[in-house]
């Protein structure tokens, strides 16, 4: 039995690595190649341009031009375990891209995507002022990059745009009017149910604080459902194309052995309380014990040396008594004659005086 139970942990084990492993992927750079044609689709004006470094261009040099890139391996976020349950995953996607329209309208967003969803609504241009209209009647989570009459601007939109969080990106403006490079990070943890976006123009190296966060539970939102990501641009009114310079994503489960489910920050922190509480309890109980005994030991200790006082004063008393006894010496026979002449002679003598 132990047996069987253990070649299924493993199985588990390796489904998860597995799955994992097909779950993820990165391109430092796109070059077309078998690998390339069975994990990446284009869609719309989006297509594989040369030239100082392998890119995908994904809006053409006209305007209302729309593209997009998807990976077709469907992903799933949630992982099985032997009792049956399932607990959520984390990932991270990162990319570098260009973006240099200064129009209004112009977009570029990572999605996630329903592996449902009928691929060829990516081929058609809705003109949507998002870029994102033809996800807007399905289940989406996007991270969207955009310029609009308030300025450039990020933000993280789940399901409809009302429910999106956005930040100004002021700080960036030189990157969207120009030829450089964004590079973006994007996090999901499942243990904090939180979504963070951090971005860097100046170097690749990744920022310790997030530009922009969001708490949001991607778990009840996909459940047991698998989901494509994928990349999402359009131009506006601006004829500069937009260009994607690479992409990785990673997907993540915690250890079988470690954990059953994910862990939820406040209950730990409750559960952290309630250790806390019971080791004061304990040490309470301890510290009434010692006094307890302390004050035990301390009568256990008057009783003793009452008890030891008294035999001390009684054994002084015998002592006392024996010394204080007076010792008459023996009389001798001789003593005795004597006493009896000097006697005698003294009657004599008073018989005479008479």
């Amino acid at each position: 039995m132990a047996v069987f139970k253990t070649l299924a942990f493993l199985l588990v084990i390796s489904l998860a690595a597995a799955s994992d492993a097909i779950s993820s992927f990165s391109f430092d750079g796109f070059v077309k190649s078998p690998s390339f044609d069975q994990n990446i689709a284009l869609f719309g004006d989006s297509k594989l341009v040369s030239g100082g470094g392998s890119s995908i261009q994904l809006t053409g040099s006209v305007s209302r031009s729309e593209g997009r890139v998807i990976y077709m391996k469907p992903i799933k976020l949630s992982q099985a375990t032997t009792k049956g349950r399932s607990f959520p995953g984390s990932f991270s996607t990162s990319f570098s891209f260009t973006m240099p329209s200064k129009e209004f309208g112009s977009v570029l967003a990572f999605v996630m995507v329903p592996s449902g969803l009928d691929l060829r609504l990516f081929g058609r241009k809705d003109n949507a002022s998002s870029g994102l209209g033809f996800l807007l009647h399905k289940e989406i989570v996007a991270v969207e990059f955009g310029i609009s009459k308030r300025g450039n601007r990020v933000g993280v939109l789940v399901g409809r745009p009302e429910a999106a969080k956005i930040r100004n990106l002021s700080s960036f403006d030189g990157h969207f009017n120009g030829e450089k490079r964004l590079n973006c990070w994007i996090d999901y943890e499942a243990s904090s149910k939180r979504v963070e976006v951090r971005l860097s123009g100046s170097t690749a190296l990744k920022p310790v604080d997030p530009f922009v966060s969001y708490s949001v539970d991607l778990a009840k939102i996909w459940e047991d459902k698998k989901f494509m990501v994928g990349l999402t641009s359009s131009n506006g009114n601006s004829s500069k194309p937009h260009y994607l310079h690479s992409w990785s994503f990673k997907l993540r489960h915690p250890s079988v052995r470690i954990h059953s489910q994910p862990l939820d920050p406040n209950a730990v922190s409750k559960t952290v309380k309630e250790e806390v509480e019971v080791k004061t309890v304990e040490v309470k109980g301890k510290k009434s014990k010692c006094i307890w005994r302390m004050l035990g030991a301390l009568v256990l200790g008057a009783v003793c040396g009452s008890l030891g006082a008294m035999l001390a004063l009684y054994l002084w008393t015998i002592c006392g008594n024996r010394q204080s006894m007076a010792v008459v010496p023996e009389e001798r026979a001789d003593d005795k004659s004597d006493i009896v002449v000097i006697k005698a002679a003294a009657v004599v003598d008073e018989q005479g005086k008479k």
